[in-house]
């Protein structure tokens, strides 16, 4: 998790009567003292039991790792069990192994990937779960993997492009050199020439889509006018609009903290990708912005050719390419999704009313 998310101000959950009954007053606060500081999230759940059987949890202490990491408001364990603030954990693995630690005592570990509202909160990332019965409950210690399993998916995507994407234009390139070489007095065919150029651009554009998504977690923030950077890439897709007859609309945008040279390529892959992936119609691109409880929800709405749902979490893989009748490295989604990520955000897409996508990322607010 990025260290942006120090903009949501984490508040104690209160006192666990729960935990009072099975450690005593004394053994309650040196529980809390001792895990109060912990660095990784920790949770108690508490068993709600139906002639006997576990049908779900309460929750009990969270610790301000797991409070602040998931932005859970304090008013939680009194609006929510469990499964009401996370559904889909209902009959997953997950909720099964914090049932067999509650029954039998076996502590339980896994591996388990989020990317879902959480109450009024939201979990994101790839956790290491282990959990161990306390009481008439389980207690959860959370260690984040996200960054190590991201790392290894690219690694593999990486060398994947390497052996294919990368080695066919090099390949087409020593190929059109041996032709030129057969005949060193003529001078080279204008098809052959503008072959050598495609292919090289095509290489040049993975290593540069490379370095650039290195690059992109690299912030300098300050205050900047969401409503400037907009225009600015506004005026710079301004030949694809006119080509495609697209229009942008643009509401009012505010004020954020963040880095304006790595927001500026945010907003120029939704938009130009809007531009690029459209339907039948004229492309309608608008941008909005809404003020959530402790963020905004910038979205980018389109009326293109859209995305399915089993897709919708892909695509923000580096070199996830699904529509290969357009060119592209893969690339730009993934830009995105680390750029946002690194202002503490977070970005996801959804299906647009009549047609298209909306894609939507969150900002914190600006001081």
């Amino acid at each position: 998790m990025s260290d942006a998310r120090a903009e949501f101000v984490a508040e104690p959950w209160g006192e666990d009567r729960q935990l009072v009954e099975v450690l005593g007053e004394r053994g309650a606060d040196g529980f809390r003292a001792l895990l109060d500081g912990f660095p990784e999230p920790v949770g108690v759940l508490w068993a709600i039991r139906d002639s006997g059987e576990v049908v779900d949890f309460a929750f009990g202490y969270g610790n301000p790792a797991m409070v602040n990491g998931f932005r859970i408001p304090p008013e939680t364990p009194n609006r929510y069990t469990l499964l009401e603030a996370l559904p889909r954990m209902r009959g997953s693995r997950a909720f099964d192994g914090y049932v067999d630690v509650c029954e039998r005592g076996e502590p339980w570990v896994s591996e388990v990937t989020y990317d879902t509202p959480f109450g009024d909160g939201y979990m994101l990332g790839t956790f290491l779960h282990r959990a161990a019965r306390l009481g008439d409950g389980v207690i959860v210690f959370l260690h984040d993997v996200t960054a190590s399993r991201r790392m290894e998916a690219e690694l593999v995507a990486y060398a994947d492009v390497v052996a294919h994407d990368l080695s066919a234009p090099l390949a087409g390139i020593a190929l059109l050199v041996k032709v030129l070489e057969l005949r060193p007095d003529e001078p080279p065919a204008p098809d052959v020439l503008q072959e050598l150029r495609a292919t090289s651009d095509r290489a040049r554009e993975l290593v540069d889509g490379v370095l650039d998504y290195a690059r992109s977690g690299e912030l300098v923030l300050e205050s900047v006018s969401l409503q400037d950077v907009t225009d600015a890439v506004a005026a710079d897709l301004r030949p694809q609009l006119a080509e495609s007859g697209g229009t942008l609309v643009v509401g009012d945008l505010p004020e954020v903290r963040a880095d304006p040279r790595q927001l500026r390529r945010v907003m120029q892959n939704l938009v130009g990708n809007a531009l690029k992936f459209r339907g039948e119609d004229p492309p309608r691109v608008e941008v909005v912005a809404e003020r959530g409880r402790d963020e905004w929800v910038v979205t980018v709405q389109d009326n293109g050719i859209g995305i399915d749902r089993e897709n919708a979490r892909r695509i923000f893989a580096m070199f996830s390419r699904l529509e290969r009748r357009v060119e592209g490295s893969g690339i730009g989604l993934a830009v995105c999704r680390r750029v946002v990520e690194a202002h503490g955000g977070r970005i996801w897409v959804e299906p647009a009313e009549g047609g298209g996508s909306a894609f939507h990322f969150t900002l914190p607010f600006d001081g």
